[in-house]
């Protein structure tokens, strides 16, 4: 691991911080186009997705890199079944805000570094620490509550981090850069919403290029919503420990459970409460196990290595990491 400056280690928080509150204001922007099908904004998303991605590929040289995939076969049916997963959870969270379920999102990005230690165990073998298991437990226990309480499943909050989880378990064996995968699975995302959107239209359903051209205008702004927050953050994580991203990762939910409860109007039930209670707690339980193997660490640069293996890689028998910082949000 590189020797981080504090020049860079500032822009790269800085940078962090962008993203993360950039994707923690995000319900307020679906909050205002809520009167649009969660499909037909999917579609758009990756529409104007494509016109802002082309942009930035051409901004940091990416072109020669992006032709390089595109013309790997293996590559892109890799990224292809991780663009499945990906629009899965675009949809999910788009559906969630246009249904003012944002604290149920939000509640499901809470679990997200549970959920990674959970499908890292599972599917690639890894060992957790002892720490991880009461986590999981209590993150099991905040999924139950609302059952039991009501009947009701907070299936948003488990099919949110779980589509993206194993989003990110594709991604991580694909040898392709973030902004340039993500440019390549938009691609391949993108007939299948351009048709979407011209049946839509030809049928007189479509909600672009009405006589509500601010509505019109807002769903043109959809690229540059999905790609900013990317960008920065691809920036910031080359700046920084990763270990600084893995803390500030939990703005972006809390920002978003602040907008349902003081913008947006959401009420939140007692077993609702009980669940982010218990979804709280299994997350200082994750930190505090972390911020304990720094500080036992003898070296500065052990105390790096050892934070980011606590909280953003399980290890393997052998102590060797495996996931990485792939296991970030991408929403």
């Amino acid at each position: 691991m590189g020797e981080t400056t504090g020049g860079s280690l500032r822009s790269g928080v800085m940078f962090g911080m962008v993203a993360y509150m950039s994707w923690g204001v995000v319900p307020l922007y679906f909050h205002q186009i809520n009167q649009v099908p969660a499909l037909e904004i999917l579609a758009h998303r990756i529409v104007w997705s494509i016109v802002v991605l082309l942009a930035v590929c051409t901004v940091f040289r990416l072109w020669p890199d992006l032709i390089r995939v595109l013309g790997n076969r293996k590559l892109v049916l890799m990224l292809a079944s991780g663009s499945l997963f990906l629009a899965a959870n675009w949809l999910l969270y788009i559906y969630a805000t246009v249904t003012h379920r944002v604290t149920e999102a939000g509640l499901g990005y809470f679990m997200m570094p549970l959920v990674n230690a959970a499908l890292a165990m599972t599917f690639l073998g890894e060992r957790l620490r002892p720490a991880h298991y009461p986590a999981l437990v209590l993150v099991a226990l905040g999924v139950a509550v609302p059952f039991l309480w009501t009947g009701s499943f907070t299936w948003i909050a488990v099919a949110l981090p779980v589509t993206f989880g194993f989003y990110s378990l594709i991604r991580k064996q694909v040898p392709v850069g973030g902004l340039t995968g993500l440019a390549v699975e938009t691609v391949i995302l993108l007939i299948p919403s351009v048709a979407y959107l011209l049946i839509e239209g030809a049928a007189g359903r479509g909600s672009y290029g009405t006589e509500n051209t601010n509505l019109s205008l807002l769903l043109m702004l959809s690229g540059i919503v999905t790609v900013i927050p990317l960008a920065a953050f691809a920036i910031s994580v080359r700046r920084m420990p990763l270990i600084a991203n893995s803390f500030i990762q939990f703005v972006s939910p809390t920002m978003q459970l602040l907008i349902a409860l003081v913008w947006i109007g959401e009420e939140i039930p007692p077993e609702r409460w009980a669940a982010i209670v218990f979804v709280w707690v299994a997350v200082a339980i994750f930190l505090a196990d972390a911020t304990w193997k720094v500080l036992r660490s003898p070296k500065p640069v052990d105390r790096v290595e050892a934070i980011v293996e606590a909280v953003d890689q399980p290890v393997t028998a052998s102590g060797v990491p495996r996931v990485g910082v792939a296991m970030a949000r991408c929403s």
